[in-house]
């Protein structure tokens, strides 16, 4: 499905880390040293048994309200995207319109959607808001898998990091953001979360599963096409655009398919050497992560994520007035 969507800016992105390291890179050796060399995975950081995603989204949100001078009244909707909530029930989004003292009239929900959650996420808010002509939307978007991965799971761990982010939303006349977005259910079964709800009289104790190759055939098929079927379908060109950024599975698999679209090495951005793949943050952690030089000048970007589902989106974003702040640690209270 493309779409072409109008008047609404990305105004401002904060993300937020915990600060308890996954491992030690110098620490492994043998094949699980020979994995992280191939996925490019040398550091990631892990949320301890207390702190959740909400936690991370929280304190991004906080940052970015106080940076931005927002008044939390004037917030019309508020989306949390997540596969890994507090609850089944009460949703996210409630909990955080408590937390941040938000409007009555604000509109709130939260949306199921993992490694392509960024882009669904802007897709729905930005609807919503063109729709009903909101001023002002905050998008939360994060993941601690990390607390579904075995401790005796040591190559997914090693993969995986945690994170939440915040996305300021603001009315802006004459804004165009240009999207495409698929699904394939055939994937369904290939990356979840098993016992994660009521399936199979579950005990809640979701167990992180994922059958890398299906994922990794998956993406390197279908991510080229999204990719170029959004650059036919907006009329754009691609040396109109200055920086991809992707959802950061793994480093080898993005490599595999900026090379499928002949993308120049300068314009490819990486966060997951330092971050691990930190499924539906990751697009907005690595826009974080590379702030001073995306705060300096003009630039088009397609962003794209792909995954569980399987789900893909990809987008075009102007970011030249988007203030993009640098990568924040989170400070347990």
């Amino acid at each position: 499905m493309f779409a072409k969507l109008t008047d609404i800016a990305v105004s401002a992105i904060v993300s937020s880390i915990p600060s308890n390291k996954n491992f030690n890179y110098n620490k492994v050796s043998g094949d699980n040293k020979r994995t992280l060399d191939l996925i490019g995975v040398k550091n990631s950081y892990a949320v301890d048994k207390e702190t959740t995603t909400l936690d991370l989204c929280l304190d991004a949100a906080k940052l970015l309200i106080k940076k931005m001078k927002v008044k939390t009244i004037d917030i019309d909707i508020l989306i949390v995207v997540t596969q890994t909530p507090d609850y089944l029930m009460p949703s996210c989004s409630n909990i955080v319109h408590k937390n941040l003292n938000l409007s009555q009239n604000c509109l709130c929900f939260d949306i199921n959607q993992g490694c392509s959650g960024y882009v669904y996420g802007l897709h729905n808010i930005i609807s919503i808001m063109k729709i009903n002509k909101l001023k002002k939307g905050l998008l939360l978007v994060g993941d601690t898998i990390s607390k579904t991965i075995r401790k005796d799971d040591m190559s997914h761990r090693m993969l995986f990091g945690d994170a939440g982010t915040a996305t300021l939303l603001e009315y802006n006349k004459g804004e165009k953001i240009f999207f495409q977005l698929g699904s394939d259910g055939n994937g369904h079964n290939k990356l979840m979360l098993k016992e994660s709800a009521f399936k199979n009289n579950t005990k809640y104790r979701p167990e992180f599963y994922m059958d890398g190759k299906e994922v990794f055939l998956f993406a390197i098929s279908s991510v080229p096409k999204l990719i170029k079927n959004l650059i036919k379908s907006s009329k754009k060109k691609f040396p109109d655009i200055h920086y991809f950024v992707f959802h950061q599975a793994n480093k080898f698999m993005l490599s595999k398919i900026f090379d499928f679209l002949n993308i120049e090495e300068k314009k490819r951005l990486f966060s997951i050497e330092k971050y691990g793949n930190t499924s539906s943050a990751s697009i907005p952690l690595t826009l974080c992560k590379f702030n001073s030089k995306l705060n300096s000048k003009n630039k088009n970007i397609i962003i794209a994520g792909f995954g569980a589902g399987f789900s893909y989106a990809a987008a075009i974003v102007n970011l030249s007035n988007t203030k993009i702040f640098k990568i924040k640690n989170y400070e347990k209270k």
